[in-house]
């Protein structure tokens, strides 16, 4: 896939999908194959996502859990919200739903990120395609974290600010909108708002003398900025305190100790330094920790546990900042790419893929595992009585709401946490959801009057 050359003919700089667009298009749909397939499998229910769609159905409206991450929950979940507000009733119709506005930032972010280098280099399309590997499937267990949009939401506002060409104002109304919306979706976001703002510091100097360009960037400067005021403030004064010291304390074993996380990093930082060193060979060992990855993935058996997923969050703030000053070191560089490259790019991607598409069957047996349970069991049911107790596949407050939703649509028996679970969302033997959506049998008619007796 060789990079584009830079076309000074203006006849010729309109935007037309070329060879090499289409071919970066064929990788992310084979990239982010396997995110569609796990939202196909309702893994997107893993975690807080049976919290946030429980909460989404009982309210009629987006979830409201945390101020500084509002964007990305608007941006996920308004298919779902805007169907229960149809009135459409059907569980696994709502589910499919989630899926599809969990998945809509995917392919938003890459057409745009294809749209930013129509005149540039088609390389930088490497980069958002390695940030999915090693950062979206390594937390498949938190698809619906607010995280993953703000590393998607990253490589269009990158690709847009590393364009040589200066930006029009409908590339700087696109450029605020990205950077309005960046604002408010992960806390972490305050490192790439961070590298952001050197280059609009940069380009704003440049332009100076340049009205409307000094207007396109000084106004993408301060909602760069407010992005890092934001992050700061919520960073030090978080929604939950215990989740602020483990993020810290995990940043180094979230990348060292995934492999897909490495296997990502070591190709950027190779194909990297054979570009600054001028020997393009340096990138035929990256390689090497694919194989390793790959044989140590077979060998476990399993693929990213619940708590793996739980700590890949950790990678916003190490493997993507060092994805994006990769993008903007092949940039500066005016990379292109040799063949070699773009072959090995394409067994990481595909191989990848494979891997975690091989995976989901952790889930897939979780799943049968819970259901069985469910459905050979009456009433309240003792989860370290169960098959599923130690599963490092499942959380451990969400197993009521998991299992309920499971149990569509009649509910004939409710999976309790342990006695030892510190917070959970609601109690089933108090409260009950989902009540317009599922029947009850009558035992539960104690817990919750209100509750519809299914037959």
């Amino acid at each position: 896939m060789p990079s584009n050359r830079v076309n000074t003919d203006k006849k010729k700089l309109r935007w037309q999908p070329n060879s090499d667009a289409v071919a970066y298009l064929l990788l992310f749909t084979i990239s982010s194959f396997p995110v569609v397939y796990s939202l196909m499998l309702g893994k997107h229910l893993s975690g807080d996502g049976t919290l946030y769609f429980t909460s989404i159905l009982d309210t009629g409206n987006f979830t409201y859990f945390a101020w500084s991450r509002k964007f990305a929950n608007l941006l996920t979940e308004w298919p779902v919200v805007l169907a229960v507000k149809l009135q459409v009733k059907t569980i696994p119709s709502l589910i499919n739903l989630y899926g599809i506005g969990i998945y809509s930032p995917y392919v938003l972010s890459f057409l745009i990120c294809i749209y930013a280098v129509r005149k540039e280099h088609s390389s930088l399309l490497t980069f958002p395609l390695l940030s999915i590997l090693g950062i979206n499937l390594s937390g498949d267990y938190l698809l619906f974290g607010e995280h993953h949009v703000m590393v998607l939401l990253s490589w269009p506002i990158l690709l847009l600010l590393l364009r040589r060409e200066s930006l029009d104002w409908l590339d700087g109304l696109l450029l605020w909108t990205l950077l309005l919306l960046f604002s408010r979706t992960y806390e972490s976001a305050i490192i790439p708002a961070t590298i952001f703002s050197l280059i609009l510091l940069a380009k704003t100097y440049a332009a100076r003398k340049h009205r409307k360009l000094l207007s396109v960037y000084s106004i993408s400067l301060a909602l760069s900025l407010s992005t890092i005021l934001i992050g700061l403030y919520f960073i030090v004064n978080p929604r939950d305190p215990a989740n602020k010291l483990s993020f810290i304390s995990e940043i180094i074993n979230g990348l060292l100790g995934n492999g897909g996380a490495l296997v990502t990093a070591s190709f950027a930082c190779l194909s990297t330094m054979g570009l600054i060193l001028g020997k393009k060979a340096i990138a035929l060992a990256s390689p090497i920790p694919l194989i390793i990855y790959i044989f140590f993935a077979l060998l476990n058996g399993h693929g990213h546990t619940a708590y793996e997923s739980f700590t890949s969050r950790t990678l916003t703030s190490s493997l993507l900042p060092f994805l994006l000053v990769c993008a903007i070191c092949h940039r500066g560089y005016n990379a292109n790419p040799s063949g070699n490259s773009a072959k090995i790019l394409i067994v990481i991607v595909v191989s990848m893929a494979l891997v975690n598409l091989h995976f989901a069957r952790d889930w897939i047996n979780l799943r049968k595992q819970v259901i069985d349970i469910l459905t050979a069991n009456h009433g309240y049911i003792s989860l370290e009585k169960t098959s599923v107790k130690d599963s490092p596949y499942r959380w451990y407050w969400n197993n009521p709401g998991l299992g309920i939703i499971w149990s569509y649509p009649c509910v004939k028996s409710i999976l309790l946490n342990t006695p030892d679970t510190k917070w959970e969302p609601f109690n089933p033997r108090k409260k009950l959801i989902l009540k317009e959506y599922i029947g009850y049998d009558i035992f539960f008619r104690g817990a919750d009057k209100r509750t519809r007796i299914c037959r």
